[in-house]
């Protein structure tokens, strides 16, 4: 099934697909669904800044992880695109944008993972400096 975008396929057409590839005996690498997850988040994310580039200056985009149970055997993980004019307070399972149409700058403001990942996230010697300081940031009092 092909989604409101053009040729695209929606998320469901694209996790039943992997999982017709699981079943034949293909293995699925997490960092694959990780990728194709990724080039579907920054499709939107660019499409969502292309339909306010007309309409604002400077804005904030966040951005929802949430899990749907589009299966009844499993949540799907969606992402949920927002458009605001001031930035909200950090939450985990969150991104935010800043964009500035006029100097044509995005940039990532913090990105957080689920509340139970954050204390293993901050003990793992390989977890990006950034990502341990957004998290500091959002624990502290």
């Amino acid at each position: 099934m092909k989604s409101e975008y053009g040729d695209r396929d929606t998320l469901g057409t694209q996790i039943l697909k992997t999982q017709e590839e699981h079943a034949k005996g293909d293995s699925v690498l997490a960092m694959d669904l990780a990728h194709e997850g990724g080039k579907s988040y920054m499709r939107e994310l660019i499409d969502t800044i292309e339909n306010h580039r007309d309409s604002v200056d400077e804005y904030y985009i966040q951005v929802f992880c949430t899990r749907e149970r589009l299966f009844a055997d499993r949540p799907v993980i969606l992402f949920r695109f927002c458009a605001r004019k001031t930035p909200p307070p950090m939450h985990c399972e969150q991104d935010l944008w800043y964009i500035n149409n006029k100097l044509d700058k995005l940039e990532l403001l913090w990105s957080l993972p689920q509340e139970d990942m954050l204390d293993a996230v901050l003990n793992d010697p390989d977890t990006d400096d950034q990502l341990a300081k957004w998290i500091k940031i959002y624990r502290a009092p």
